[in-house]
């Protein structure tokens, strides 16, 4: 639909001509056609590319040709690898290309290593794309699918993985690593080398997550990563130099655009660079045919070529944000009698710019730089002026010694951009708006940047309150929202009423530099416009349920901690408020119980249990229902329950305890709580088997519904006066690369009156995040307008 779209505003007849061409409609209908065809067949191509699920987790011996430059994180170094050759049956079915991962590398260091271009035999697992889905929540499953990764390998540690020797393919890989390695050697030791590596070749996984948190606090992320901006300066500076031998016009467009060419491939060749390219091209291929496109013309060609190129590339958030910004300056610049010249066009751009992304970055991050502006005003000239061409020279070789010039001056406004990031208001943050909330916001920016005597322009005003101010409504007083997130292997449960929220465990660890608060908890409670929480309950001290603890207590600042931790523990050596969760604590918020009823307070620091046993079991009540969390109890705790507390265990969802292992879930107990659905928190192909296939056939022989995190995404529960309403994250917008829910995962709502209602594959408002962003598509229309419309002389508009 977007590539039929691109391709009928190409093609619009011009607005100087009065007469619509009566074919009009015939091209519309043949572009509509066309491009619902063309997207079908690509995605039947994608989508051939699968493994076969028998193939999942089982060793495989296989011969290939590394095809990327391989990028090193904390826990090991990631590429993409030519299939050649398997061991696989005949008949089964392995993607050509595949997303490897070497996490125990023998000798050396990885990121020198291994090199596009060298062909291996290596034993692998492999399995196919499956991400956390979650509110708020990286896409995996779809940026696989974007980016053609139709399997995730990972190399098992063998004498057998042997390098065979260097092929001839991939030459722009092979040198995108050679000016890599040249990079690092000549930056060996220097602070921002990560920063220089991406500037040049588009690494970023040199870079770290606390830098990040800085370039994005203050609006800059968009320089690090190569941007259309770096990728014009460039050609300009080729058609400058070309100027000086060859002063023909076609001759300097020419050599501007294999200049463009040559920086984006090196650059790995994203959206930004893309863009920039095909709007080049397509401004070329005017001037050619001796005509001077419309800047909207050239906007819907470069439009169209990405989509043909790649029509997956909307889903990507660098699409939106490149495309979002380059039509608000369009916008801007429409129908300008006087236009500004020099500093002031400057300071005018950066103003559009920074009002264009407001929309943009609150859909797509819940947060907005307020900083933007004062900061990209010195990070956009140092960096694309200077610091993007001394490094790029530097590279050649014989001219290193530009490389630490740039360096050095990129460190002063790294401490610059420091100094702004730590200031106390430098970030707004809010809830990812809902569809007609962000389409208001969106028409309303869109007016004010309208040239001044657009009808109705400062009508844009009423939009801008509602997307700053309107926030997504919670539950209702007496009422609660329990959220199952899908955290892989490990638990982390949201319970929120109307003005309170509390996180029950913190998810796990998934290595070095990533755990369940960074990757899943601050991203959706974000989106959610969760921005403190009122209570942290730490059931244990296993790392699948406390592995994300510091993030949490870092940025959300919980009132106070409830935990079985023992006292001294180094987790909660910075909480001022910790106190341990013992049986019969008890209170309530905006009429919603809670109650600990277990355990006891001569288990909760009984060294002599295992922690599993001594976790916080937390029961919440609404509206005549409730969701019982036992942690990670075993069958020993449950018949202590049993024992004690029967007359308070039973619930209508039980999270299942211990992720549904064999040790836990005995009959007795299932029997007490006597639950109508039960939640299991679990990770894709775990290793320890989780849930046991004997628990599953435990909960069906008690009749009771089975959700599955790993196969669900985040498990939403919402305690209203109508009953109790359950549905998971993949029924929100459900895509056809994702597999297919069975109907025992379809949304279904339990009435007070006991009886269970079948409820459609959409049951509550689907947000802005999921759309695809359509909203943003409206500043590119509203300027084809402007660029379309018929207008005599007399009616442009002045500023």
């Amino acid at each position: 639909m977007l590539l039929t779209l691109s391709c009928v505003g190409l093609f619009w007849p011009e607005r100087h001509s009065r007469r619509r061409s009566p074919t009009f409609l015939w091209v519309f209908l043949t572009a509509l056609l066309a491009g619902i065809l063309y997207a079908d067949l690509r995605a039947q191509w994608r989508l051939s590319e699968y493994l076969d699920s028998d193939l999942e987790g089982k060793p495989l011996v296989v011969t290939g040709v590394v095809a990327s430059l391989p990028e090193t994180t904390s826990s090991g170094i990631h590429f993409m690898f030519r299939v050649d050759a398997t061991s696989a049956p005949a008949g089964a079915h392995v993607p050509g290309m595949v997303s490897m991962g070497w996490f125990h590398f023998p000798t050396g260091s990885p990121v020198t290593a291994i090199q596009p271009g060298q062909a291996w035999r290596l034993t692998c697992r492999f399995r196919r794309p499956h991400g956390l889905i979650n509110p708020g929540g990286f896409d995996f499953e779809a940026w696989s699918l974007e980016s053609g990764v139709r399997a995730i390998g990972t190399v098992v540690s063998v004498p057998g993985n042997t390098l065979l020797f260097m092929s001839s393919g991939f030459p722009v890989e092979k040198l995108r690593a050679l000016v890599r390695n040249r990079l690092l050697e000549q930056l060996a030791g220097d602070r921002w080398k990560g920063v220089m590596v991406a500037l040049v070749v588009g690494d970023q996984s040199l870079i770290s997550q606390e830098d990040w948190n800085v370039f994005w606090a203050t609006g800059v992320g968009h320089l690090i990563s190569i941007s259309g901006l770096h990728i014009t300066l460039l050609a300009g500076l080729v058609s400058k130099l070309t100027s000086v031998i060859w002063p023909s016009l076609r001759v300097r467009w020419v050599t501007a655009w294999w200049g463009a060419l040559g920086y984006a491939l090196l650059a790995g060749f994203s959206i930004p660079t893309q863009r920039t390219r095909y709007m080049m091209t397509v401004v070329l291929w005017g001037r050619a045919q001796g005509n001077v496109l419309s800047s909207s013309r050239v906007l819907f060609g470069a439009l169209t070529l990405t989509f043909l190129v790649d029509p997956w590339a909307p889903l990507s958030a660098g699409f939106w944000l490149s495309f979002g910004a380059v039509s608000g300056l369009m916008l801007s610049g429409s129908y300008r009698v006087n236009p500004e010249g020099g500093w002031k066009s400057v300071l005018q751009a950066q103003w559009v710019a920074t009002w264009v992304m407001v929309p943009l970055l609150v859909m797509l991050f819940g947060q907005v730089s307020i900083i933007s502006p004062v900061a990209n005003a010195v990070a956009i000239p140092v960096v694309s002026f200077l610091v993007v061409p001394l490094e790029l020279a530097g590279s050649i070789p014989g001219l290193g010694f530009l490389l630490k010039l740039g360096h050095g001056i990129f460190q002063l406004c790294a401490a610059y951009l420091a100094w702004l990031g730590h200031v106390p208001w430098a970030t707004w943050n809010r809830a990812v708006p809902s569809v007609p909330v962000l389409a208001m916001g969106v028409m309303g920016i869109g007016f004010l940047l309208a040239p001044r005597g657009w009808p109705g322009r400062w009508a844009g005003v009423l939009g801008l309150p509602v997307l700053l101010i309107v926030v997504p409504q919670g539950p209702g007083s007496g009422e609660a929202s329990v959220i199952v997130f899908d955290v892989g292997q490990g638990l982390a449960v949201l319970v929120r009423t109307h003005a309170h929220a509390l996180l029950y465990d913190t998810g796990p660890r998934y290595g070095m530099a990533a755990d369940g608060a960074s990757r899943t908890l601050l991203p959706a409670l974000g989106s959610l416009g969760i921005r403190h929480l009122d209570g942290l309950v730490l059931s244990h001290r296993d790392s699948d349920h406390s592995g994300g603890v510091h993030g949490v207590l870092q940025v959300l600042s919980p009132d106070w901690v409830l935990s079985s931790l023992m006292p001294g523990d180094p987790l909660l050596a910075r909480v001022s408020h910790a106190f341990p969760c013992v049986s019969g604590q008890h209170w309530t918020w905006d009429q919603v119980t809670f109650e600990v009823i277990f355990p006891d307070s001569d288990e909760v620091w009984n060294r002599h249990l295992k922690t599993n046993n001594r976790g916080c079991v937390l029961r919440v009540g609404a509206q005549g229902h409730h969701v019982l969390l036992p942690a990670d109890i075993g069958r020993s705790a449950e018949r202590k329950l049993l024992e004690r507390h029967a007359d308070r265990l039973s619930a209508t969802v039980l999270v299942a305890p211990h992720h549904g292992s064999r040790t836990s879930s005995g009959k007795a107990f299932l029997e007490q709580v006597h639950p109508v659905v039960s939640l299991f928190s679990t990770g894709y192909r775990n290793r320890f088997g989780h849930p046991h296939p004997e628990t599953l056939e435990r909960y069906r022989q008690h009749h009771i519904r089975i959700w599955r995190t790993d196969q669900s995404g985040a498990l939403h529960v919402d305690m209203t006066d109508q009953g109790i309403t359950l549905f998971p994250e993949r029924a929100l917008f459900p895509h056809y690369w994702e597999p297919r829910a069975g109907d025992d995962q379809r949304p279904f709502r339990y009435t007070s009156l006991g009886q269970i209602e079948e409820l459609p594959w959409f049951p509550v408002p689907i947000p802005a995040r999921s759309m695809l962003m359509k909203g943003c598509l409206a500043l590119v229309w509203m300027h084809a307008i402007c660029e379309m419309t018929p207008l005599s002389s007399s009616a442009r508009f002045s500023r």
